[in-house]
């Protein structure tokens, strides 16, 4: 009996054991789950905050990211994840033009969770209808055509009805597992009559892209990054089709702007968030310059005419002009430049001076998505002064280096830069006569500025930037010219458009 009970005592402990086990197993993984839950929600709130600002491919990426997330977190099936597809087939259909690409993002979403539905802010009737078509589509048997990933993290095209199929088609891998090769299919619509169909992958940091060519059955093409090209911690690849005399006809990604996939287990543990592409977009894959013809395919696949010259990115800003106006006025020390008696060098008696209007256009270089650096030409105008002889104009340059707080480039921006030239603000001078009683003061000719502004994307490199800079004139000497230099802060609000291209 005495053994009997330890035998029973024993497999009650063992028992207690599995049992606490599991739940420290099941408690780790909801923490998990969790987690990872509210990363995807995050990056869907960024995302929809760059569509909102009409920057739809950074919107593309970031929903990709959140389906790496998902992957990931083994949360395919997740209603969260229903949502994320929903959003990129908004991103589609609304931002980027590609319907095709939105009723298989759409139907990925109702496969997952059929009572999926738009968010009233977004929601249009064509892409009610698209849901609609999705959802109906996900209630038949294998889900009617839809792009499912198959076990090597490829677009599986199943099902394909190929005289629906317009333009190129692919579902974008984001991660693939390291150490072997990759496959991948996409299926081409009979308005396109390639000469070939090929997979151009190159590794990062690699100049020139590698082809993998696809083999066809029907409208669906079938190839592979082989094992060798998926080394390192991530890879750029694009699927294009080709005509015979070799130029990309239509694509899925592109030479300047291709897509990323992140190799699991690759050596760099590269997060995709924080990759940057090359901001000029150079890039192999044959070296010619790529412009992008939105008509025809009826919204499938992007069309690409590939001409001579420097490959030039379709979805990074290189340059950008911008023209800029404003007004402001500062505190002023010293003397006026003229004075009511010809003779120049009335005292300032009163610290702030108004300069009602200058003008500011300007060219400049991203070296990055969030930095630029711009040569700025500032003319100010001093409005009011009617002492004889004065200088109608005040002309400065500056060199200038903004820095954006936001990922996408825009919203809150801070500035600085140096510079030289004059700015001139007028002043009252006491006891003059009224036609004769506004002078103008110089301050320079070395010039320090900062400041803070907002930019407001408006789509196509176009956007809105609103600033208030300080910039402060030191007289490194003390006369330029005629013109008497004295130390002061001139405070500018600007208003103006930088285009982006």
């Amino acid at each position: 009996m005495r053994v009997h009970a330890h035998r029973i005592l024993l497999v009650s402990s063992l028992v207690a054991v599995v049992i606490f086990v599991l739940g420290l197993t099941s408690s780790g993984l909801a923490l998990a789950d969790a987690k990872a839950k509210k990363e995807i929600e995050t990056k869907m709130k960024e995302a929809m905050e760059n569509y909102d600002l009409l920057e739809y491919e950074e919107a593309r990426k970031i929903l990709n990211q959140a389906l790496t997330v998902a992957k990931k977190s083994k949360m395919e099936t997740d209603p969260v994840t229903a949502r994320v597809h929903l959003r990129l087939g908004i991103v589609y259909f609304a931002g980027l033009q590609d319907a095709e690409s939105a009723k298989l993002s759409f139907l990925n979403a109702a496969e997952i969770d059929s009572t999926v539905k738009l968010d009233k802010a977004y929601s249009t009737p064509e892409m009610v209808k698209l849901l609609d078509e999705a959802r109906s589509e996900a209630g038949t048997a294998g889900g009617g055509g839809a792009v499912e990933p198959d076990g090597g993290g490829g677009g599986d095209v199943a099902a394909v009805d190929c005289a629906a199929v317009t333009g190129l088609q692919h579902t974008i891998v984001d991660t693939a597992a390291g150490g072997k090769e990759l496959a991948l299919d996409a299926a081409v619509g009979a308005d396109v009559q390639p000469a070939k169909v090929s997979i151009m992958y190159r590794a990062r940091g690699a100049a020139d892209f590698s082809e993998a060519k696809m083999t066809a059955s029907g409208c669906v093409y079938k190839g592979a990054i082989p094992k060798a090209g998926l080394s390192g911690d991530l890879i750029h690849y694009y699927v294009a089709a080709f005509n015979d005399q070799g130029r990309v006809i239509a694509s899925k990604g592109s030479a300047g702007s291709p897509n990323i996939i992140e190799i699991a287990g690759g050596g760099g543990g590269s997060n995709l968030a924080l990759d940057e592409e090359n901001p000029l977009g150079a890039g192999g894959g044959g070296g010619g310059e790529e412009r992008i013809d939105s008509g025809g395919g009826g919204g499938g696949g992007e069309r690409i005419d590939r001409g001579t010259g420097p490959v030039v990115s379709t979805g990074k800003k290189t340059l950008f002009i911008a023209l800029v106006g404003g007004s402001g006025g500062g505190y002023v020390t010293g003397k006026t430049e003229q004075g009511t008696g010809g003779n120049g060098g009335n005292d300032v008696k009163c610290c702030f001076a108004p300069q009602l209007l200058h003008v500011q256009p300007e060219i400049g270089y991203y070296l990055n998505k969030t930095t630029t650096v711009s040569v700025v030409a500032r003319l100010g105008f001093p409005v009011g002064a009617n002492i004889a002889g004065h200088s109608p104009v005040a002309p400065a340059g500056l060199v200038k280096v903004r820095k954006s707080l936001a990922a996408n480039g825009t919203g809150l921006v801070v500035s600085g830069g140096v510079g030289g030239g004059v700015i001139r603000n007028t002043i009252k001078l006491d006891g003059a006569p009224p036609e004769m009683d506004t002078d103008v003061v110089a301050i320079g000719p070395l010039f320090v500025t900062g400041g803070a502004g907002y930019s407001a994307g408006l789509g196509g490199g176009l956007s809105l930037i609103a600033e208030l800079n300080a910039v402060a004139g030191i007289p490194v000497v003390g006369k330029l010219g005629n013109s008497i230099l004295n130390f002061g802060v001139q405070l500018d609000f600007n208003l103006g458009v930088h285009i982006g291209f």
